[in-house]
């Protein structure tokens, strides 16, 4: 029986134009998921499976850590 390694490679990561906002876009530019900086949360749109949402989720986290922005 084969394994299926789920890859990042099918998806990129892109600033959307609001602040703070990371989109999940899959190879044909569909957005999968928004990520948000400010507080951590991943709100996806399209189904994907377990293995890859927890490789994007994982991904996410390591290189868009959750600002602590304090305004005054």
């Amino acid at each position: 029986m084969q394994k299926h390694h789920p890859t990042l490679s099918s998806f990129h990561f892109k600033r959307a134009k609001t602040d703070g906002i990371i989109e999940v876009l899959n190879e044909g530019s569909y957005l999968m998921a928004e990520y948000s900086e400010r507080t951590g949360v991943l709100q996806w749109q399209r189904v994907v499976l377990a293995a890859q949402k927890e490789k994007i989720e994982k991904w996410l986290g390591e290189h868009y850590p959750v600002q602590n922005r304090t305004r005054r």
